[in-house]
């Protein structure tokens, strides 16, 4: 398994592992907005606005690659300019690598580089229902329920890593 930052040729890639989970854990509608985010990744004059990222000073996305070179999963985070938080952005791993240790090892990398070069930030992340418990069994907990926050039948969990 190679963990490695996003280069503008996996674009494809993570847009098909976004499909792959679509609809159980990304609305369809979210699509454009992830296309927006590896847009942005590409160029940092590309702009990228969502309801939880405004006024970020850095972000960065990686990818993993599994034995066959193939990308099986991807994730990142974003560092808030007004606040000392790192929230966790657009984490998936494609459907077909679900279960195999994949997301435990893209978050725990995600979780390190944080502490590295933000050890005074607080880590955040929104989910679903459908995997906040992955993200409580790494230590973050539940700070709010919007029902229904991503889209018809898919819940937002707000949550942050346990201090």
């Amino acid at each position: 398994m190679i963990l490695r930052p996003y280069h503008t040729q996996d674009q494809e890639a993570c847009l098909e592992i976004f499909k792959s989970n679509c609809p159980l854990y990304f609305d369809p509608s979210e699509f454009e907005l992830f296309k927006k985010w590896l847009l942005h990744q590409n160029n940092s004059d590309s702009l990228y606005q969502s309801p939880t990222y405004q006024n970020a000073k850095y972000d960065q996305y990686f990818v993993i690659e599994n034995t066959h070179q193939r990308i099986v999963a991807c994730g990142g985070y974003y560092v808030c300019n007004d606040t000392p938080e790192a929230r966790l952005a657009w984490g998936m791993v494609h459907a077909d690598f679900h279960n195999k240790g994949y997301g435990s090892h893209l978050y725990q990398y995600r979780k390190q580089h944080i502490q590295a070069h933000w050890p005074n930030h607080v880590i955040t992340l929104g989910t679903s229902q459908h995997t906040y418990a992955f993200y409580e069994k790494m230590g973050m907990q539940v700070t709010q329920i919007i029902r229904e926050g991503y889209g018809e039948m898919l819940d937002r969990y707000d949550m942050q890593e346990q201090v």
